[in-house]
């Protein structure tokens, strides 16, 4: 007796089943349990003989010590365990993955689809045959009897079985995402190769040598084990595929199935299996391809709660909202009031048609609409379930329909109080929840008596009426640029307001006060009718809630206190339990130049609200070794930290260190953040090039950081931060020890309520002073002349245009040129220019305070310099990341929940490689391909591991409640980052200056540039001393002075105290004393007489 096998269970398998149950809890149904069951019955039965088999030919044994000593037909307990088990999580994985798969959009038939299916009978029969030859060679295997009979083994065992799953299911196989097919079987294969390996290395099960082949996938684990996970984990998708397949047609054609048991039987869905797809129909698969697509278009609410729908029921929820849709563009998007009319009158006789006599509907139905409504639109109003809707909800929805068109009659404003609000709450969206109400209770396997279901709809439509209340008060804006008021114009007069001033002034503060009240109304509406969902049939509860919530959570984000607005989406934020995030800038350095931004509007950050909190110490850095090191500005405490590693000479060479630091950051402040470099010429005045060769640009800020510095981890202390300026510190210019300059001469702040408080300060200066902000207005293109030399304005996405005498850039600039402007030579050139790096950034909501970080902390890699060229050599995550930890809410409550922590964490990658940038390109040593999903992956572990080793916290991914990540990618395409480098073109000599593109477009007039690609370069401060260098070269282009001078004689005197005089380079005592040197030297060395 011994228990290795079940310690194996114990440790590898069991553990990842209980976390997989506890993850997918809340979404489990029922048929989720039948389909578990059912594959883990059939997983034993069927690998039973084969198992009992390959024990008694002693082809694979096990030590009587490592098993407990229950058998089964010579099969040990733990291993018929390990058919359960392994059929349990896997299945897991896949349910997990296939969630929020609508299935019966991927079965193909054979008449409209004829195309689709002819080209999946090809990929079968395909498969089919390849199938048959592993088959047979097999056989092969086994006949022989010799080495190899371990694998041909499972290859007959397991391969009728695939061959018949996919026979029957290839359709699904072929079509669905790899997401929902391949995932689950790489990833636990994976994880049970390196459980295997493990195993056989301890003697846990032996293979007979005699029956392998003698290869290995890796040491340690035969080819035929490998094999063996692979083809089971096969095998339970594909079943699992096979049954969803079965499901999909049982759910999507009423017309061979009429009806479908909650639970079907084995032989149902072999039956439904079996259907040839010649018999499929064409016509309902494509219409509800297009009903998914409006949904996951129009309501991404609605479409994520969909998912938690089963069967037939979200089927015909899905065509509800189709129709919904559909009925709602044809009148909302009709030019003209009559033509609007039209389109209720013809809905109005489809519904006439949709309840007429069945017979005649059959006839009628497909006629009527195919001669009365736009093709695209058909589908919608042929598949809606009138058979089991009731006619009345759908005709006051129509009804609804004219409130809109009585805000262009003679009655403009229609919503006269609060009970006409109500009426057309309960007409356009009471309606709805009604009809899915009904749907819900038409589907349940339960039965309710009459009288709960009329009290259970009649509080759905109170339901409905509350979330239109709640989409009224987002759409306020929307709604008044369409010349359209849903606020009760009896509201607007208790404020002394006319609804003209609405739709002038559509975000007023009196305005606001009225959507506080609409939101009001919605909750005490919601409050009253939301115990109707406990109510509901057991299958339609949960996903009921999940729609109502995600819909009533914008209502709640609206009731608080800086909520933002996106026209026409939902304004629940991604990170709604985050509290929240800047996924900008965490500090803010270099405060001089932001005071100054702010002087120079007429304005301080002061008055404007911005307080600036002091975050001491600087920064925590953690080493591998369990040691940190605290960089602060109070030089007690850096004498200290120093002198502990370098004695009392380091702490005066570190004052010489932070005096060549405090010239580079003078010169650079002086002579390069404020002058434009507009030619190679400026970098020849003699002011300058007095100053370059005190700057350090040709050596390295580590190398210079070496003469001051004599312990690699001073070293390291002192030149991380040149990651702010994307580059490694064995490049980065020695200049950017003015980096380090400020932060320990100057501090690092924080804005209290996050740096978005500095930019919406920005913002309302800029309105005082009379600048129009057109927020979500995206620019498609600039505009030229004739000559392509000169702007005009800008084109936007929505076909406006925008004209202008001068147009101004603040997005990234390689993109800008490339994307926003014609093709040209200078935009392909500044894609071909080397970028700074790139970050995955995590951004987490922790459920509890982690008191072993600090504000700002940075964990440093063993490997110091192979880290950064993993980074800047190798375009990827290092082996060995060092990364920045920032815990705003330590400095700043406001940024987490009481009790709570937010946390942003930044690992600096490689950037994305494209077609400039590849193997063989100079100074670029690329050898992997880019895999973002593993370093993902990879930079998460390492965060978590580092900072639990080497800070003593504890379980930090287990109080990890909410994450948002950003990586290359969708710094590209979010954020519009060439190559998602987030601190744009690279900083290295030959990049900056003069170097640098510049404000102004080469060859295109009234065209200029600001932004971190852009001279003088990257970080907020040194784009807004860039910005004020753009504002004074367009000023400059039209012949006006700059506003922020200061006029000669305006400055305040200055008291003769505070006068700054300079004592002479002679005193009078030295000039004495000179003289009588000279005197001396004339009577010594006088010529003889």
């Amino acid at each position: 007796m011994g228990w290795d096998y079940a310690l194996v269970h114990l440790y590898y398998n069991i553990p990842p089943a209980l976390l997989l149950t506890a993850c997918y809890h809340p979404l489990c149904t029922k048929i989720d349990i039948y389909k578990i069951v059912f594959l883990t019955l059939i997983a034993v039965v069927s690998t039973t003989p084969w198992d009992s088999y390959l024990i008694r030919r002693r082809i694979w044994t096990y030590p009587e010590d490592a098993i407990v000593g229950p058998t089964l037909f010579h099969i040990p307990a733990e291993e018929i365990f390990f058919f359960v088990i392994q059929t349990y999580n896997t299945s897991l994985l896949y349910l997990f993955a296939s969630k929020p798969t609508f299935h019966p959009i991927y079965l193909r038939g054979g008449a409209k689809l004829l195309h689709d299916a002819r080209r999946l009978r090809i990929w079968r029969w395909i498969g089919n045959a390849s199938l048959a030859a592993t088959i047979l060679a097999g056989a092969a295997l086994v006949y022989k009897n010799e080495r190899g009979l371990y694998l041909g083994l499972i290859i007959i065992w397991s391969g009728p079985f695939i061959f018949m799953l996919w026979t029957l299911s290839y359709q699904l196989l072929i079509n669905l995402p790899l997401s929902n097919t391949l995932l689950p079987i790489v990833a636990p294969t994976l994880y049970l190769w390196i459980v295997d390996t493990l195993a056989l290395r301890r003697g846990t099960w032996v293979i007979e040598s005699g029956t392998k082949l003698g290869w290995h996938l890796w040491e340690g684990l035969d080819i035929e084990e490998a094999f063996f996970f692979l083809v089971t984990n096969t095998l339970i998708v594909f079943g699992l595929v096979a049954f969803d397949n079965a499901l999909a047609v049982l759910a999507a054609f009423p017309s061979l199935f009429s009806t479908v048991p909650r639970l079907p039987s084995p032989i149902l869905l072999v039956k439904a299996l079996l259907v040839d797809p010649e018999r499929y129909d064409d016509s309902r698969i494509i219409g509800l391809q297009q009903a998914l697509a409006r949904l996951r278009k129009k309501s991404r609410s609605f479409y994520l709660a969909s998912g938690c729908f089963q069967g037939r029921l979200r089927i015909d929820l899905v065509l509800l909202y189709s129709f919904c849709r559909v009925a709602d563009d044809l009148v909302d998007n009709a030019p003209l009031a009559t033509e609007a009319r039209h389109w209720i009158s013809k809905l109005s006789e489809y519904l006439n048609v949709c309840y007429s006599n069945q017979t005649e509907k059959t006839k009628r139905l497909d006629t009527f609409v195919a001669e009365n409504f736009p093709s695209e639109v058909h589908s919608a109003l042929i598949l809606l379930p009138t058979a089991y809707l009731s006619p009345q909800p759908l005709y006051d929805l129509v009804k609804g329909f004219e409130t809109d068109l009585d805000f262009n009659s003679d009655r403009p404003f229609p919503i006269r109080n609060e009970e006409t609000l109500q009426l057309y709450g309960a007409r356009v969206a009471g309606t709805v929840a009604e009809l899915c109400l009904e749907l819900a209770f038409h589907h349940a396997q339960e039965r309710t008596t009459e009288q709960q279901r009329r009290d259970i709809v009649r509080a759905g439509g109170c339901m409905g009426v509350a979330l239109q209340y709640i989409n009224i008060a987002r759409d306020i804006a929307v709604d008044a640029r369409m010349r359209r008021l849903y606020v009760p114009t009896s509201w607007l007069r208790s404020v002394d307001l006319k609804p003209e001033d609405v739709l002038e002034h559509p975000a007023s503060p009196r305005i606001e006060g009225l959507r506080q009240r609409l939101l009001d109304s919605a909750m005490r509406v919601y409050e009253d009718a939301k115990g109707a969902i406990d109510m509901l049939p057991e299958d339609s509860r949960g996903p009921m809630r999940v729609a109502v919530e995600s819909y009533v959570e914008i209502g709640r984000v609206l009731r608080e206190t800086g909520y933002k607005i996106k026209a026409g989406r939902a304004t629940v934020p991604k990170a709604r339990r985050l509290k929240r995030f800047d996924q900008g800038p965490s500090l803010l350095l270099l405060p001089g130049l932001f005071k100054e931004t702010f002087n120079d509007l007429g304005t301080s950050l002061e008055a404007e609200g911005v307080e600036l909190l002091k975050c001491e110490p600087n920064y925590n850095i953690w080493f591998d070794d369990g040691e940190s090191f605290e960089l602060s500005t109070d030089v007690a405490r850096m004498k200290l930290e120093v002198e502990k590693l370098e004695g009392k000479d380091g702490f005066e060479r570190y004052l010489g260190f932070l005096q060549e630091a405090h010239r580079h950051y003078e010169i650079s402040v002086a002579r390069v953040l404020k002058k434009n470099f507009t030619s190679l010429l400026s970098m020849a005045s003699p002011a300058f090039v007095r100053h370059l060769f005190a700057l350090h640009p040709f050596e390295s800020i580590y190398s210079r950081a070496s003469k001051y510095f004599w312990t690699e981890r001073l070293r390291r202390v002192f030149t991380f931060g040149s990651m702010y300026m994307g580059m490694s510190p064995f490049d980065a210019p020695g200049t950017y020890s003015l980096l380090q300059y400020t932060e320990l001469a100057e501090g690092i702040w924080y804005p209290r309520g996050g740096f978005h408080r500095v930019v919406n300060a920005l913002v309302r200066v800029g309105v005082s002073l009379g600048v129009d902000y057109c927020m979500s207005t995206p620019v498609s293109s600039v505009q030229l002349d004739a000559t392509g030399r000169h702007a005009t304005g800008v084109t936007l996405e929505n076909g406006e245009t925008m004209s202008a005498d001068v147009v101004v850039i603040n997005a990234d600039l390689v993109y800008a040129c490339n994307n926003l402007l014609p093709a040209s030579s200078h935009g392909r050139s500044l894609q071909k220019r080397p970028a700074s790096c790139s970050s995955i950034s995590f951004y987490w909501a922790m459920d509890r305070k982690i008191p072993e970080l600090t504000t700002h902390n940075i964990f440093l890699a063993e490997h110091y310099r192979e880290s950064f060229d993993d980074i800047f050599k190798q375009q990827r995550i290092p082996r060995e990341p060092s990364f920045y930890l920032n815990v705003p809410s330590r400095v700043d409550p406001s940024a987490a929940p009481e009790g709570k922590d937010s946390l942003v964490v930044l690992v600096p990658v490689g950037h994305l490689l494209d077609k400039h940038q590849g193997i063989g390109r100079k100074g670029l040593k690329v050898t992997e391909k880019q895999d973002w999903e593993a370093m993902v992956a990879k930079a998460r572990r390492t965060v978590f591991s580092t900072v639990e080793a080497r800070t003593g916290a504890r379980d930090l991914e287990g109080s990890l409640v909410k994450e948002i990540v950003n990586t290359p990618r969708s710094w590209k395409y979010v954020f519009n980052l060439d190559k998602g480098a987030i601190l744009g073109l690279s900083h290295s000599f030959f990049n900056v200056l003069s170097f640098r593109p510049k404000t102004k477009h080469p060859s295109i007039d009234g065209l200029h540039f600001v932004g971190a690609s852009t001279h003088p370069g990257t970080g907020v401060p040194i784009v807004l001393a860039g910005a004020k260098l753009t504002s004074e070269q367009v000023l400059e282009s039209f012949g006006i002075s700059r506003p922020w001078i200061t006029a000669p004689g305006s400055r305040e005197r200055v008291k003769e105290i505070d006068q700054i005089r300079n004592l002479p380079l002679l005193s009078n005592i030295h000039i004495a004393a000179l003289v009588l040197v000279v005197l001396v030297a004339m009577f010594l060395y006088r010529p003889a007489a």
